[in-house]
């Protein structure tokens, strides 16, 4: 299974890298990206953390094997860690909750599905083939962010720069046991990297 998902992160490299070089990020590198900007993708991750925490409990509900439950109590346990830490973030920044932008968090409603609709093989595949890049595109905005805004609640973005290799083969177990499901896999981790750029480009758009 680990040729596997080398396999679909080779066909997402164009993707993925649309992520972790995405202008947004860019212009946070070169201290031009405006502080609005910056205080959408915090109003906007605080709704989409809250409904990841919602869907990671459905996905845990739903798993049948240790492993999985081990999996999903890890990626729980993150999230609700990182929300603490972006509380702190928006607190620094003065952020009040702005409307949804639909195109940021269409991800958050996909992972609902994932977790309504998905077995625990696809679920996995998604969130393996997402975090590791989430998690580069975020090492470098919260580093731009520090360096260029002063900003100092930066460890949401911390929580999220790795390393990943333990969760990767906690996934990859569960990939291997619903292996039948290898096309459907393939879309659903596609699709997440698909709603992970909607992200990107509803904040940078909005």
């Amino acid at each position: 299974m680990k040729e596997f998902l080398i396999k679909i992160r080779k066909e997402l490299e164009k993707e993925n890298e649309k992520i972790i070089n995405h202008p947004l990020i860019k212009e946070a590198e070169e201290g031009k990206l405006k502080i609005e900007k910056i205080k959408n993708f915090v109003s906007q991750q605080i709704y989409i953390v809250n409904h990841d925490l919602r869907s990671l409990a459905i996905m845990l509900s739903r798993s049948k094997y240790d492993d999985e439950i081990d999996f999903f109590y890890t990626l729980i346990s993150g999230d609700y860690e990182a929300l603490k830490r972006l509380k702190l973030l928006a607190e620094e920044i003065k952020v009040d909750f702005s409307e949804p932008i639909p195109m940021a968090i269409a991800y958050t409603h996909y992972l609902a599905w994932l977790a309504n609709y998905a077995n625990p093989g696809e679920q996995a595949i998604a969130l393996i083939v997402n975090i590791p890049v989430w998690g580069e595109a975020c090492r470098r905005f919260g580093n731009a962010l520090k360096e260029n805004y002063k900003i100092k609640n930066i460890g949401f973005f911390e929580l999220f720069s790795g390393p990943f290799d333990k969760i990767e083969e906690m996934a990859i177990k569960i990939i291997e046991r619903y292996k039948e499901n290898l096309s459907n896999m393939e879309k659903c981790a596609k699709l997440i990297q698909a709603y992970e750029l909607m992200f990107w480009n509803g904040i940078y758009q909005w």
